[in-house]
């Protein structure tokens, strides 16, 4: 298994010692101080993990930015029972290094692989599926890893349209889109070695199912 992958958002000198200290306890790490630059490296690399430095973050931007790197999430700088919605775990600073460390392991390997489709390993943390005879990686967008995830989760029983539009998108009953469609179709792009004949991701009268699923660590 590859070492996992880690975002860091902080000062350019906390960058240093922390990710020189992360990459020696077998962590690939990635740094930034901007949020948009963290975004866009969860989108383009994808992260089994992200530590955040609550000093360096505007305040209306950590939300967002939470929301928006599909992986597990310690912040640094705050302490306390109550964390902060979408933050997994939080550590005062100054930070201790290799209680940082053992920390996000534990923190990646709760995002690894949570399930097998058909030739696929599928981990929703990073957004991923890896082709388990070769270990490529396709990425997957928030969007299509929250559509799999719900599908996972029904275990191989149908699941309604409107049922995915709530869950996915928080769509009210009775609300007409083609939303869903055009993401069930662009799905199975990546995941049907022929999308016009769909074998794993199908269309039933009530919905969706997915087939030839074995079910890993749950889905969360």
């Amino acid at each position: 298994m590859t070492a996992p992958r880690l975002l860091l958002v902080t000062s350019d000198l906390s960058a240093r010692v922390l990710g020189e200290g992360l990459r020696a306890h077998g962590f690939r790490v990635e740094t930034t101080q901007a949020i948009d630059a963290a975004a866009a490296l969860a989108e383009g690399l994808g992260f089994d993990g992200a530590v955040l430095d609550r000093d360096v973050l505007p305040g209306r931007g950590v939300r967002g930015l939470i929301a928006r790197l599909g992986a597990p999430v310690c912040l640094l700088g705050i302490s306390g029972r109550k964390l902060p919605a979408g933050v997994a775990a939080a550590l005062a600073k100054p930070v201790r290094l290799d209680e940082l460390a053992g920390l996000m392991h534990g923190l990646a390997r709760r995002g690894r692989v949570r399930a097998r489709l058909g030739p696929y390993e599928v981990a929703l943390t990073p957004r991923r599926l890896v082709v388990r005879k070769t270990g490529d990686e396709i990425k997957l967008t928030e969007l299509e890893a929250a559509l799999l995830e719900t599908l996972l989760k029904a275990d191989g029983q149908p699941v309604g349209r409107e049922a995915l539009l709530g869950a996915v998108w928080g769509y009210r009953p009775g609300l007409t889109t083609r939303t869903l469609e055009t993401h069930i179709y662009r799905l199975r792009r990546k995941i049907e070695r022929d999308p016009a004949r769909a074998r794993l991701l199908i269309t039933v009268r009530t919905g969706y199912v997915l087939r030839q699923t074995r079910k890993g660590a749950r889905t969360r």
